[in-house]
């Protein structure tokens, strides 16, 4: 009886370890809280952020933790070295005009030029290990444009697969 708890134990224990390790560096789960992302995502879907070996990439969906402890779902709209702005309902990145037929249709009240949101002491481009973050849906989104640039760190990974609901399964875009 003795044998059979401590393998039950070792058991519980090396479950335990593999899901934390899994969870840290490989993969997590999150689920999306509000409507800033929508079209594409919407509140209570549940996805699986990528973690492992992810490097952050213009137009991404990613998770980030922010200062407040929360989990945000955003879109990377800037990447270092770039100069941004959102004027008349566009996205100008590096002075080109970025299609992006992910946002809700309804134009945008809430434009911003880079110097605006910027808070660094030199504010001709992004910083390295700075990102520009916006939600699909720009009228409702707590973003870049309230609490700035955010740093490489807060970044918890790409969301790569929605899982629940289950009508709605596949890869984010």
């Amino acid at each position: 009886m003795k044998e059979e708890i401590i393998s039950w134990i070792k058991t519980i224990i090396i479950t335990l370890l593999a899901v934390f390790l899994i969870n840290t560096f490989i993969f997590r789960t999150v689920q999306v809280q509000g409507s800033s992302m929508q079209p594409t995502l919407a509140q209570h879907d549940r996805m699986i952020v990528w973690r492992l070996f992810y490097s952050p990439a213009f137009l991404d969906v990613i998770v980030l933790q922010h200062t407040d402890g929360d989990f945000h779902v955003k879109r990377i709209l800037g990447t270092p070295g770039d100069r941004v702005d959102y004027v008349n309902g566009e996205m100008i990145v590096n002075g080109m005009i970025i299609n992006e037929p992910y946002i809700m249709l309804e134009e945008s009240r809430n434009g911003f030029i880079f110097e605006d949101l910027c808070q660094f002491d030199d504010c001709n481009v992004i910083p390295d290990d700075y990102f520009l973050v916006l939600g699909d849906n720009r009228n409702n989104s707590g973003d870049s444009r309230y609490y700035g640039l955010i740093n490489s760190s807060q970044i918890i990974g790409r969301a790569a697969l929605r899982f629940l609901p289950f009508d709605s399964f596949g890869t984010i875009e």
